[in-house]
């Protein structure tokens, strides 16, 4: 009976000793379990740190080498014209008002891409901790965030100077005054005049009378934020929608009195090739459309949903330093005296050489009618 009693004693003490080391080494399991999840989640954290990481330094290299394409080809059109310039053999013949608002654009274009290109060094030194690189980060970023809208404001108003030309010259052809170059002259300083007014409330827009331009730390730049519906409302009303509404009134206008005018023929050869330009231009202002489609998207995207993608600056960045090199690109296409430069140039068949020189002999005999007959 005493053996009986003291089995009973001993079995729920062994049971609990049992359970209590399963519950041991089962805790010991979750604990292990718990460990491995950490570990895996942080691994998968790290590869799709590292894929953001690799894409972020991709969009920007891709940024910076538009920017640099943009920059030599607006710079050859510039060194082009001051060439022009300087030859006084073609100084009268050659230089129009046109070239200096050709020149007057590449130098926007030029202004952008170096502050497009600091951005993207920026960026990429913030990315990779680069320390020659990340003294970029805190120079003068509000500086740098300001100068970009006003460069980039600069660049469309110096296509709304083009449209204007083109509108004085077509619409209002005998008013030559209108359209010399000193006229225009004051209107590029008053472009760029006008492009700092109206970028100056950024400055102090914001609550408090405070800039609405702040530092992002993830894109290791000065912008103004999505988030702020206010600022970004006025960025796009500012320095996309009423220039590109402005050109697209006067081209208009400008095609509505090419409408009209087609049966001169005082007038008919002038009005066709101011009509193949203006199809020209349309390419132009389509790229300048298309700079401005991935912010407004982002944006819509960001009011719909509240989520912000962690790329978004930067392919806005990239998206825009695209349409720059394509816009430095179709200013050569543009303007006449430089595209049948760039065509002679880079013509290497013998059709092209022989075409051109077929046009300046027709030119010569044109000038010099009296020498040709002496000649014979």
């Amino acid at each position: 009976m005493h053996v009986i009693n003291s089995i009973e004693y001993i079995y729920p003490s062994c049971q609990s000793y049992c359970t209590r080391i399963l519950m041991r080494k089962q805790n010991k399991y979750i604990r292990q379990n718990n460990q491995l999840r950490v570990i895996l989640n942080v691994k998968i954290m790290n590869t799709e740190l590292n894929k953001q990481l690799l894409l972020k330094t991709w969009i920007n290299i891709w940024s910076l080498l538009n920017t640099i394409v943009a920059t030599i080809v607006s710079l050859f059109i510039i060194v082009y014209i001051v060439i022009i310039y300087m030859s006084k053999k073609h100084l009268k013949k050659s230089f129009h008002v046109s070239l200096v608002l050709t020149c007057n654009t590449s130098l926007s274009v030029i202004c952008f891409s170096i502050t497009l290109s600091l951005m993207s060094l920026a960026s990429i030194g913030g990315d990779h901790n680069i320390i020659s690189l990340n003294r970029m980060v805190f120079w003068v970023c509000h500086f740098r965030g300001f100068l970009n809208y006003i460069f980039l404001t600069s660049l469309y108003l110096s296509y709304v100077l083009q449209a204007g030309y083109r509108f004085f010259r077509i619409v209002y052809h005998k008013h030559k005054h209108l359209r010399t170059l000193s006229t225009f002259s004051c209107y590029i300083f008053a472009q760029w005049l006008l492009s700092f007014v109206l970028i100056l409330p950024i400055l102090f827009a914001n609550k408090n009378y405070s800039s609405l331009i702040i530092y992002s730390p993830e894109d290791f730049n000065c912008l103004v934020p999505f988030d702020n519906i206010r600022g970004i409302v006025f960025v796009l009303l500012t320095v996309y929608v009423s220039p590109l509404c402005g050109l697209c009134l006067i081209y208009s206008r400008i095609i509505i009195h090419l409408q009209q005018k087609r049966k001169q023929p005082a007038l008919h050869r002038q009005n066709k090739r101011d009509a193949s330009v203006i199809k020209r231009i349309y390419t132009v202002i389509i790229i300048l459309w298309g700079l401005c489609l991935p912010t407004t998207v982002f944006f819509i995207r960001f009011i719909v949903t509240g989520n912000l993608h962690w790329a978004t600056y930067r392919i806005c960045w990239m998206t825009i330093s695209i349409s720059l090199a394509f816009i430095s690109l179709s200013s050569l296409y543009v303007t006449p005296q430089i595209y049948k430069k760039v065509r002679v140039i880079c013509g290497c068949s013998k059709h092209h050489r022989k075409s051109y020189s077929i046009m300046e002999r027709e030119r010569k005999i044109s000038e010099n009618p009296t020498s040709n007959i002496l000649n014979k």
